[in-house]
């Protein structure tokens, strides 16, 4: 079901690399479970594309390679633009057309993955593969952070670093959305600024939600962003906490951060 068009939000920060402050860095969300603008296809899962100017960094494709492709299409994004692709985990929400997109990347186009991703399948030979065990910088003020989510399962975030704070974006948050945020504090000592993604709160009680809810509060994050399997429960008590400070997106949405 498609969800009302919502205003499209932009966040006055600015990514900082290299000693210089970065003078745009935009977010695209490609897939996810509502749409947000008509024409753009939705479907259970989630993948968006981080701007960075330098760099252009796909982060998972959803589970439909079909929508995939027709959001990525209604973007005027091409293929061979993407320098970078992340995999946030292994599970096919997250995973669709996986050969077909990297085989329309660039020679040299780097490839993130995290550990015990590659049981699930072998990508093409002509990407710089890189699997992350823990923590690494991918690019100056852009890192991966890897923590395990279930007994054979680690997922990747990506935190970008900002002038206001980190930016964290997520898949599905197997390891906990608090894990997460602690773990992105301890290794850069920053606020939040905003976290974008996948929850996986779907399944939770009102109470546990409300402790999530809590929690992101003593964090001091400034901006929301749930989607994908966040649910409609926590979704709205979100809302009803952040207020303004929370944003409703779907496939089709763009924060640009200015």
């Amino acid at each position: 079901m498609a969800a009302p068009t919502p205003p499209e939000p932009i966040f006055e920060s600015r990514a900082v690399y290299t000693g210089q402050i970065m003078t745009k860095l935009t977010i695209r969300v490609i897939y996810d479970n509502c749409r947000a603008k008509e024409g753009f296809q939705e479907g259970w899962g989630f993948s968006c594309l981080v701007d960075v100017g330098r760099r252009k960094i796909l982060f998972d494709t959803g589970a439909d390679p079909k929508a995939f492709f027709s959001n990525l299409q209604n973007f005027n994004i091409p293929c061979d633009a993407i320098t970078d692709v992340v995999f946030s985990h292994k599970h096919a929400d997250h995973t669709a057309g996986f050969h077909e997109v990297l085989s329309k990347l660039n020679e040299g186009s780097r490839l993130f993955l995290p550990k015990r991703f590659l049981s699930f399948t072998k990508p093409p030979s002509h990407l710089q593969l890189e699997v992350v065990d823990d923590f690494r910088e991918i690019d100056s003020g852009v890192y991966s952070l890897v923590l395990k989510g279930g007994l054979f399962l680690y997922e990747q975030a990506l935190l970008l670093q900002t002038e206001k704070g980190l930016v964290m974006i997520t898949g599905c948050a197997h390891p906990g959305v608090i894990q997460l945020l602690e773990a992105a504090q301890k290794k850069l000592s920053a606020p939040v600024h905003l976290v974008l993604g996948g929850f996986h709160l779907f399944r939770k009680s009102r109470h546990q939600i409300s402790e999530i809810v809590d929690a992101f509060k003593r964090f001091g994050v400034e901006k929301i962003a749930p989607c994908h399997c966040t649910g409609e429960v926590a979704q709205e008590q979100f809302k009803t906490a952040f207020q303004d400070r929370f944003y409703q997106v779907g496939a089709g949405t763009t924060l640009a951060l200015d």
